[in-house]
């Protein structure tokens, strides 16, 4: 009886023990703590931190830490981490970049984490998801789109008649002639030359104008430029002409300068991307209405970038890391009514259909534009494919060159660049 009493004492002991470590274990193991770094700063950076506060609120299994990087340094410092296999759990990608990483396998395909997760990869606009699939496979979810849009001043239109600026290319002309003739000031506050942000709107309208008329920066395979057609001297023409035959825009004009022109009341219209939206907001007796760019020659059509989620790959894998990283992006492009906050236009169809998106002044004007949007070419040298045809733009309407002249130069210079890959 003495032993079997010490036997059950034992067993007991070891039971409680046993119990005890199981505890602690469960203990240990949740919540797990995934890592991100952020290039958002300012009016974007207030805004994300306040949608990974709330996930962090609403999601006790998980826990989002995020470090500040400055976008200058961002990527030196992302592409670093990931030769090394050590970037953050989620970082972000700018779509036009996603061809030059996802070639280098340096991102996980997410589809065993969507489909694990029962993503309903239906509420993604297809023009928003579409860009973020390799051979069928997808390697990042977009957070937004932030498409070229136009602004305008509500009262300076209205003193020329105007309520809303017509979009068809003569009656835009018109319409633009006349708040010219009736305000004096700066008609279409576009920026055209190469300051601090290069003159990236010459070549993003020029973009807008040929998928406007069906066309295209580049052919379908991008194996050569598609521009030096009737569509690309249409395009041209127009853009040299707002400055150098209309006058509607200064020559040399600069982005800080449209920028504040618009502002401060000086510029009619403006051209820029939704990212602006915020800043005019906050500036006082700026009575301003917000539209996707206009259809000057037929339809809806609009370049866009999109800041992406993905996920890096490691040195070790982790499944359970990876499960709840998936988890945070998917959060967060369903919160996109947060993040709309900031100007750009959320990717998810359900969240258009939010009050809280619909609340919001100015978005449901430009909303459509997730739709009617545009990636750039998938091409590895679009880098150095933009940054030329934004100085070939800026030479072309600086100096009034002739569009056929202009188109030839531009065409040889593509080209040139993707032959030499």
């Amino acid at each position: 009886m003495k032993k079997l009493a010490i036997l059950c004492v034992v067993l007991l002991v070891t039971a409680s023990l046993a119990f005890t470590a199981g505890k602690q274990e469960v203990k240990k193991e949740g919540p797990i703590q995934i890592n991100f770094w952020s290039l958002f700063t300012g009016g974007d950076g207030e805004f994300f931190d306040a949608m990974v506060k709330e996930f962090n609120k609403t999601n006790p299994d998980i826990v989002m830490k995020t470090d500040t990087v400055k976008f200058t340094d961002y990527y030196t410092k992302l592409i670093a981490a990931f030769a090394a296999k050590t970037a953050p759990d989620v970082v972000v990608v700018h779509r036009e970049r996603l061809f030059e990483f996802v070639p280098k396998g340096v991102l996980y395909p997410m589809n065993p984490y969507l489909n694990e997760l029962n993503a309903n990869l239906d509420d993604f606009f297809p023009s928003a998801l579409n860009p973020c699939k390799f051979n069928g496979k997808i390697y990042s979810l977009p957070l937004d789109v932030h498409p070229l849009i136009m602004y305008y001043n509500l009262d300076l239109a209205a003193k020329a008649g105007y309520s809303a600026i017509p979009e068809q290319e003569n009656a835009f002309i018109s319409a633009a002639q006349k708040i010219k003739k009736a305000t004096g000031v700066v008609t279409i506050a576009a920026d055209n030359t190469t300051a601090k942000y290069k003159a990236y709107t010459l070549t993003r309208m020029f973009m807008s104008f040929l998928h406007e008329q069906g066309g295209s920066l580049l052919t379908a395979d991008v194996k050569k430029a598609n521009f030096n057609n009737a569509k690309g001297a249409n395009a041209l023409r127009l853009l040299i002409g707002m400055v150098q035959d209309y006058k509607f825009t200064p020559m040399g004009y600069d982005y800080d300068t449209s920028v504040t022109d618009f502002k401060l009341g000086k510029a009619a219209i403006h051209i820029n991307g939704v990212w602006a939206v915020g800043s005019f907001e906050q500036q006082k007796n700026l009575n301003f209405k917000a539209v996707q760019f206009p259809a000057i020659f037929g339809k809806h059509a609009a370049w866009s970038g999109s800041h992406t989620l993905g996920l890096p790959v490691q040195k070790k894998k982790n499944e359970r890391r990876l499960k709840a990283a998936t988890e945070f992006i998917l959060w967060m492009t369903a919160h996109g009514e947060m993040w709309a906050k900031a100007g750009h236009i959320p990717t998810r169809k359900s969240v258009l259909e939010k009050q809280a998106f619909k609340d919001l002044p100015h978005r449901k004007d430009y909303a459509g534009a997730a739709a009617n949007s545009f990636p750039a070419p998938r091409t590895a040298v679009w880098g150095k494919i933009y940054a030329d045809m934004s100085d070939m733009l800026e030479y072309a309407v600086a100096k009034n060159q002739n569009v056929n002249e202009a188109l030839n130069t531009m065409e040889q210079k593509v080209n040139d660049i993707i032959n030499s890959q």
